[in-house]
C-alpha cells in the first residue's frame, strides 16, 4: 500500500513539473511568445548561441556602447535562445 501511494506521489509530482513547464511557455494573447531578457555573451551578435536566457533585465545593463542584453521572443525549440530578429528592445553596458 505505502509503494502504491508512493508511486501516485511521484506521478502527480512529475505531472505537476511537466505543467508548470508547459505554463511558462504559454503563448499572449496575440500568438507569439512573451518576450524575455536575454544577456549577450559575445560573438556574432546575430546569432542566438550568443545569448543566455535570464530571468530579469540584467543588472549590469547601465548604458555605454558595447551590446549587452536584448529583450526577444524565446525560441520554441530551444527557449534559452532568442529569436533575435524579434528583439524588441536592447540596452548596452560601458
Amino acid at each position: 500500500m505505502k509503494k502504491m501511494f508512493f508511486g501516485m506521489l511521484v506521478a502527480i509530482v512529475a505531472v505537476g513539473g511537466s505543467v508548470a513547464t508547459y505554463a511558462s511557455q504559454l503563448k499572449s494573447g496575440n500568438g507569439k511568445n512573451v518576450p524575455q531578457w536575454y544577456r549577450y555573451e559575445g560573438g556574432d551578435e546575430t546569432l542566438p548561441g550568443s545569448y543566455t536566457a535570464t530571468t530579469s533585465f540584467p543588472d549590469e545593463c547601465s548604458g555605454g556602447e558595447t551590446l549587452c542584453a536584448i529583450l526577444a521572443e524565446p525560441n520554441p525549440a530551444n527557449p534559452n535562445q532568442p529569436i533575435v530578429n524579434s528583439q524588441t528592445e536592447s540596452h548596452n553596458k560601458n
